[in-house]
């Protein structure tokens, strides 16, 4: 009777412990927990070729614990908007005096003159350069025929000039306006000079050329 009973006690502590096993293959179970420890909180493993360390137990230390999805990568931020400067037209004109320049009555251009070399390298280093318009201006001493004619010599002398030095051609004109534009005859002659030479100091400030210089700057929206 005592055999039929240790028996029985056996066969259903088998049998949860099987349903166990087939849940924790591998380890030692029972039936009140999933894996049998011992006293110091250790799994009791079997000797299987079970791959504990593909389908172990996390909390036997077998097995890594599932880790977390990574989080979504933030969305990245949008370029900066880069607004391009925009060209705004710049109208500027030089006036020249023909002094130190062209020799009395001459159009032939005398080397060396600072004024016009620093205008030079302003034009060639503009980039945004749209046009140049020089204009040729005398005294009113002389024919006005001859002054006509004097005022576009020179204005093309300086135009070649420009150019030559590397000023695009396309973008300079030139044109002869004589003495119609003096502004010193009246003043002038009312000095009532002595010497012719004095009168002609004195209209010194006719006999010049005038630059207009059409460009852009960029102005920043």
């Amino acid at each position: 009777m005592k055999k039929s009973i240790k028996l029985s006690a056996l066969l259903a502590t088998l049998l949860l412990t099987g349903n166990a096993f087939a849940a924790n293959e591998g380890y030692t179970v029972a039936a009140d927990t999933p894996v049998v420890k011992n006293a110091y909180g250790e799994c009791w493993r079997l000797p299987t070729t079970y791959d504990k360390a593909r389908d172990g137990l996390v909390e036997c230390g077998d097995r890594e614990a599932a880790k977390p999805a990574p989080a979504p990568a933030p969305a990245p931020a949008p370029a900066p908007v880069v607004v391009a400067p925009k060209p705004q037209t710049v109208i500027k004109t030089v006036s020249l005096s023909a002094e130190g320049l062209f020799g009395f009555n001459s159009a032939q251009i005398v080397a060396g003159n600072q004024q016009l070399e620093a205008l030079v390298s302003s034009l060639k280093a503009d980039k945004l350069l749209k046009s140049v318009a020089v204009e040729g201006h005398t005294d009113y001493l002389g024919s006005e025929k001859f002054n006509q004619a004097l005022s576009e010599k020179r204005a093309n002398a300086v135009k070649d000039y420009f150019v030559a030095a590397g000023v695009p051609a396309d973008k300079v004109t030139a044109v002869g306006k004589g003495e119609a534009e003096a502004k010193l005859t009246a003043e002038c002659t009312a000095k009532k000079f002595k010497k012719r030479a004095d009168l002609i100091a004195c209209l010194a400030g006719d006999r010049r050329f005038d630059v207009t210089v059409e460009t852009a700057k960029e102005v920043q929206q």
